[in-house]
């Protein structure tokens, strides 16, 4: 369910916020810093979308097959 009110930013705008606050963060190079930014800064449907699409380009998510009936 939607809230009516404030629209977010366009996504790689949050990430580039987020990653700005990652970059204290010892221990992780900058390619982890900035997976986990675009993770952080993504909205639940976000990350589901970027899920579908590395699973879909992965070959692992296929469109079902067609159930075949008894009767015909």
């Amino acid at each position: 369910m939607k809230k009516a009110g404030k629209k977010l930013p366009p996504l790689p705008v949050r990430a580039a916020r987020v990653l700005a606050q990652l970059k204290r963060v010892r221990g992780l190079d900058d390619a982890e810093k900035s997976v986990h930014a675009l993770g952080l800064a993504a909205t639940p449907q976000e990350r589901w979308d970027m899920f579908e699409n590395s699973i879909r380009s992965s070959g692992y998510w296929k469109a079902s097959k067609p159930n075949k009936s008894a009767t015909s």
